[in-house]
């Protein structure tokens, strides 16, 4: 018997020599288990340069024909029953192959991949709130939530420079934000780019600033 983590392992590494193929088919049923299987496997072929394809068909053959038809190297099926696991693998000539492994642990010793929907939205209605700025153009460089956080504020919002715009940019990953205006820069203080988008509507005068000097030098 194997623990559901070394099973793991020998799927992406698996999944690393079909991808070498160039292209497989991939598909689970019966449960958490053969769905993370699949995942691992999928994670390897990828990373080895290979295209994956998922697939919702409920059962090997299935997968093994979507290989026929599409003309793929390589198929994969992995079907969980219980406390066992069977791998189904065809290659791009028809053979298939199959081995069953029984797993060391209960049924739902795996966990559960879930996907939180609506992340930005959320991020964008918890900093914002009911807060409102006094409106004005503004141009939002970074992540879309800046976008739907400063539309949520009052702002009408462009994504490139605008005359007499207030330019509100933010890293590539939503940590920080600086803010310029009339000629000087801003660095709001938040635990995020939206929360310092908040702090600069909520307290613009407290917000330290400054200008380049000459020679490109700041200066407080």
């Amino acid at each position: 018997m194997e623990r559901p983590e070394k099973l793991g392992q020998e799927l992406y590494e698996l999944g690393l020599r079909l991808g070498a193929l160039g292209a497989v088919a991939i598909g689970s049923g019966g449960g958490e288990l053969a769905r993370t299987l699949a995942r691992a496997a999928g994670c390897g072929a990828a990373l080895a340069g290979g295209e994956v394809k998922f697939h919702d068909g409920g059962c090997a053959g299935c997968g093994a024909w979507l290989g026929r038809y599409y003309h793929l190297p390589a198929t994969l099926f992995i079907r969980q029953e219980e406390g066992e696991v069977a791998v189904y693998l065809t290659d791009g000539q028809g053979r298939s192959f199959h081995r069953q492994l029984k797993t060391d642990g209960p049924e739902g010793a795996v966990g559960q991949w879930d996907l939180m929907a609506g992340a930005d939205c959320a991020w964008v209605a918890n900093r914002v709130g009911e807060r409102r700025a006094p409106g004005g153009l503004a141009v939002a460089l970074g992540p879309a939530a800046l976008t739907l956080a400063l539309e949520r504020l009052g702002y009408e919002v462009a994504d490139r420079p605008v005359p007499g715009a207030v330019v509100f940019q933010a890293d590539r990953e939503g940590l920080s934000l600086t803010v310029e205006q009339g000629g000087a820069t801003l660095r709001p203080v938040g635990e995020d780019a939206l929360a310092a988008a908040v702090c600069y509507v909520d307290e613009p005068q407290a917000v330290p600033a400054f200008r380049p000097a000459e020679g490109g030098a700041e200066q407080g």
